[in-house]
């Protein structure tokens, strides 16, 4: 399949960027490894008229426990050594992602502004011609949910934002007004479409900040999956707990990614756990808490009963990597 016809620019700076994104608002997008938006492009899939590439922007690939360039490459988060001592679940979720000629290409920013993905939108245009097209591309309902009519079921499937946002991390958003932080849990919305509340047209992700205190937390991820390499996932989890002096949880976390339209933080019901001891009957507790307090929609390759039965699954496997408390 081709590309379709659309102006290419190659910025070399930030504001650059920010100018092209004012200038062309509504009809643009950002490239930057292109492993998602490219194949969505040959498929007709809401292309636009202009692409910025970031590539030969200056200033996007720092790389740090406490900070990462929106270009940083994924394979450069799975090989650092001083990630996976103080983030290990960060490195295991991007050791996770698809295949290694991928990882070479795919970025931290490209994972997290990922496109929300679903049976119904991601398929050529001769199929969804076929079927009728959906309301993300063309059409006028969800497919996943026929009754809705302003509100797209597609999942989000970014790996990085079950451990980012387990870790407490902030997004840098640069704009015509300067630069912004905000909260990773607080940037996605739970819409296909209209994915992200906390973001202007002319604003671009440059970085990640990532809390010091999320370094003293030990911290695993699991991924769910058809394919051992590939494929998005059905169901990404990340557990992250810190142990106080007398031994019991001071502090405790999951992320979940690939359930609904958005990544999301637990913390509702898992701060109950706080200042209890670690224990396999613990940890089944907490797995089956996350279990119920999860949604998972119909849209990807396994069925949602089967996902939110493995979340359980996972928390359970994450907390027994991390230390044999849970087990013993």
């Amino acid at each position: 399949m081709e590309l379709p016809a659309f102006q290419y620019y190659a910025p070399k700076s930030p504001d650059e960027v920010v100018a092209l994104l004012t200038e062309h608002a509504g009809d643009v997008d950002i490239v930057a490894g292109g492993t998602d938006l490219l194949p969505n492009y040959k498929n007709r899939l809401n292309n636009k008229g202009h692409v910025i590439s970031l590539a030969a922007v200056t200033g996007l690939t720092e790389r740090s426990t406490t900070r990462l360039g929106a270009l940083t490459r994924l394979v450069e988060i799975e090989q650092d050594e001083a990630l996976a001592g103080s983030l290990p679940a960060l490195v295991e979720a991007a050791a996770a992602i698809s295949s290694p000629p991928l990882r070479n290409h795919g970025t931290v920013g490209g994972n997290i502004m990922l496109d929300t993905r679903c049976y119904f939108f991601n398929q050529s245009l001769l199929w969804r011609k076929s079927k009728h097209y959906c309301l993300k591309a063309d059409g006028d309902n969800c497919l996943v949910v026929p009754s809705s009519v302003d509100k797209c079921y597609a999942t989000y499937s970014g790996e990085l934002a079950a451990p980012l946002i387990a870790f407490g991390a902030e997004l840098e958003l640069l704009g015509p007004d300067g630069l912004r932080t905000v909260s990773l849990e607080e940037f996605f919305t739970d819409d296909g479409i209209v994915r992200f509340g906390e973001k202007s047209d002319a604003e671009f992700l440059v970085g990640v900040r990532i809390p010091e205190e999320a370094q003293g937390l030990k911290s695993a991820y699991a991924k769910l999956r058809i394919r051992d390499s590939i494929d998005f996932p059905s169901l990404g989890i990340c557990v992250a707990y810190r142990l106080g002096e007398d031994g019991t949880l001071a502090d405790l976390r999951v992320g979940t990614t690939a359930l609904r339209s958005r990544p999301e933080r637990h913390d509702s019901v898992t701060d109950i756990f706080i200042g209890q001891t670690p224990s396999p009957e613990l940890a089944a507790a907490i797995g089956e808490v996350i279990r119920k307090d999860v949604a998972a929609y119909r849209n990807v390759p396994l069925d949602p009963k089967y996902r939110k039965k493995m979340a359980a699954v996972f928390v359970r496997r994450c907390l027994a990597r991390l230390d044999a408390v849970w087990t013993e």
